[in-house]
């Protein structure tokens, strides 16, 4: 049994120094966190009776709205954003071309603007993807703001109002964070 007790001890001290290396606890500093968040923008339907004033009688061909965006407020967000995806998924049962803008505002002026998205007329799955390079565009983290505008394409023959056909946008944004500590 002593030639085992000593082998069991010359094999323990040869696993624990024979693998040793210092530690490189400065190794942390390389490191560089690289989250990616998605989060909706917005989301809406139309119907052609949305596009007419209160009487039904006369026609708008566009509509806009705008709505807060504070996603891009934070600090963390302002310091770490290298890129921004802007997701659009988008219903247009309409007879008619339909062109969305898309602009980032700061406190109603805008900071960027969107490549103008064009649908055709009974396009029932558009599908659209615009990348931007912070480095490039800083100006976006100044955004407070989202400014939608839906426009149709005018015709000359007015949309009927009972027309039971939708628009539907919906759009998310992708935030690729990089940080280190």
């Amino acid at each position: 049994m002593k030639s085992s007790s000593k082998f069991a001890f010359i094999a323990s001290i040869f696993l624990f120094f024979s693998c040793a290396e210092s530690l490189d606890f400065n190794q942390i500093d390389d490191y560089v966190n690289k989250p990616i968040f998605k989060a909706s923008l917005t989301y809406f339907t139309v119907v052609p009776a949305d596009f007419f004033d209160s009487t039904g009688t006369i026609q708008q061909n566009s509509i806009s709205e705008t709505t807060n965006f504070d996603a891009l407020q934070s600090k963390f967000v302002k310091d770490n954003l290298v890129k921004l995806d802007l997701d659009v998924a988008i219903k247009n049962e309409f007879d008619r071309e339909v062109k969305i803008r898309v602009e980032f505002l700061n406190n109603n002026v805008t900071v960027y603007t969107f490549t103008p998205i064009i649908i055709q007329g009974n396009t029932l799955n558009y599908k659209y993807l615009e990348e931007i390079e912070i480095a490039s565009n800083s100006a976006i983290l100044n955004t407070t703001q989202v400014k939608i505008t839906a426009e149709l394409e005018n015709t000359g023959i007015q949309l009927n109002l009972n027309d039971p056909s939708e628009f539907e946008f919906k759009s998310s944004v992708t935030m690729y964070i990089e940080s280190s500590f």
